[in-house]
């Protein structure tokens, strides 16, 4: 395992440069329905498409994208307001397909300036006493799941007490899982993939909605009810009823556990169970723009931070591209507690902290602020999916089909990269081929 991982998936598309129909649908017959035009549901509908079946891909909000997004409007430069770091390396398809549409893509700099309390740490000893803190956590999650014991780390880390161990525990999982330490399977964790980590300097989601482009989308198009029957699936949206052989669902996690979607007959047990214990963790950025860069650490540096036993606090990437804009990231259950809070509150608290560690000067150079909320969004209800201590059995459980017809992809739902929109796409691609062996 990398030793510094975030694991965000959050944002959606680029759909303003790249604008999709919005049509109606009534009873019409496809071979597949794909609901939800995220990373996998985009990336399963050109898969069956390019196999020349007849798909009709629906999704409930005006964009494509899901939780890869990038907005321009805000900052007047390129603002992921889901996802930003390409993981995994030369793993994550969108790597690949960056290089070969001409984005510029960059490795990600490990560039730190740690502080405790509000005295910066400048020995380099501080800094390796913190890795050794998350060296240590890592190790004791591996010789969990080494031995079988699907737990949560924090039942396997008390032994890890120093100086800088609540932030290293931040840095797990806050910052990486968006869950606090009592909230993830030791399992589930060890069995994911690490990688490079890169970014976009144009935006993770413009590079997703480049790759949607040319895919048609019914958008602004929810579906509330699937009824799988008879020998195929009708799907119901709120623009009429489509006829398929098969349905690709790829919402999230959160959206299945809240029965936003009515399955006729009721799915499995087992598999709503999967809905629930593959749960959507809370990460959220608080973005603030600078003029300048205020930050001494060049672009695309980290500021770290005591994170006392509360667990209250961020990770900040500072300076974006050479932006002047800083991801100022929560997670766990303090994301879930700021959510309830309105986006001046915390635009406020990042902001007073970074004085705090920076200096009141850099308020001179401070333009404006913007706050996510993913888990209050109801088309996700969360940021990305891990599963809770003890269910990393149930990861199997989600990916399964129902029927031989109602099939489900995701970042949740790939094996080893979930979280990741790299992993959704995978998943969407993976799906889809065993979609089409079923048609063939």
């Amino acid at each position: 395992m990398n030793r510094f991982t975030r694991r965000q998936f959050l944002g959606t598309g680029l759909a303003a440069l790249f604008p999709h129909s919005t049509f109606g649908v009534t009873s019409a017959d496809y071979d597949v329905v794909v609901v939800g035009a995220g990373a996998a549901g985009l990336a399963a509908t050109r898969s069956l498409i390019e196999k020349g079946k007849n798909v009709m891909l629906v999704e409930a909000s005006h964009r494509i994208g899901g939780r890869a997004h990038t907005d321009l409007s805000i900052f007047g430069v390129p603002y992921d307001i889901g996802a930003h770091w390409l993981h995994n390396g030369s793993l994550n398809p969108y790597y690949t397909y960056a290089k070969s549409e001409g984005f510029e893509i960059y490795s990600a700099p490990e560039r730190y300036r740690l502080f405790y309390g509000s005295n910066e740490e400048s020995e380099s000893d501080q800094l390796a006493m913190l890795w050794n803190d998350v060296d240590e956590l890592s190790a004791a999650i591996g010789r969990a799941s080494n031995s079988g014991r699907d737990v949560s780390p924090s039942s396997v880390t008390e032994h890890v007490n120093g100086r800088w161990s609540n932030t290293a525990k931040f840095v797990l999982g806050p910052w990486s899982m968006g869950k606090d330490f009592d909230d993830f399977s030791t399992t589930d964790w060890w069995n994911s993939e690490d990688g490079q980590d890169n970014f976009c300097s144009s935006g993770y989601g413009t590079l997703v909605a480049h790759y949607g482009k040319g895919i048609d989308v019914s958008l602004n198009t929810p579906v509330h009810k699937i009824d799988w029957s008879g020998r195929g699936v009708v799907v119901e949206t709120t623009r009429g009823k489509l006829n398929a052989k098969a349905v690709i669902i790829t919402v999230s996690t959160g959206v299945l556990a809240s029965d936003q979607i009515n399955f006729v007959p009721e799915l499995p047990e087992e598999k709503h169970e999967s809905f629930n214990e593959i749960s959507m963790g809370a990460y959220d950025h608080i973005a603030l723009h600078f003029s300048q860069d205020v930050f001494g650490v060049g672009e695309d540096g980290y500021l770290i931070f005591e994170i006392g036993e509360d667990g209250k606090g961020f990770g900040t990437l500072a300076n974006s591209a050479g932006s002047g804009l800083a991801y100022c990231d929560v997670g766990g259950s303090w994301a879930r507690e700021l959510q309830t809070e309105d986006e001046a509150f915390k635009i406020d608290y990042a902001l007073l902290q970074l004085k705090n560690l920076l200096g009141s000067h850099i308020e001179r150079h401070y333009t404006n602020g913007s706050a996510t909320a993913w888990g209050l969004n109801p088309l996700t209800l969360g940021a990305y999916a891990s599963a809770r201590p003890g269910s990393y059995k149930m990861r199997k459980v989600l990916r399964q089909p129902v029927g031989e017809r109602v099939f489900f992809a995701g970042e949740a739902c790939h094996s080893s990269i979930w979280a990741t929109v790299g992993g959704a796409h995978l998943s969407g691609v993976e799906t889809a081929r065993a979609v089409l062996r079923l048609l063939t």
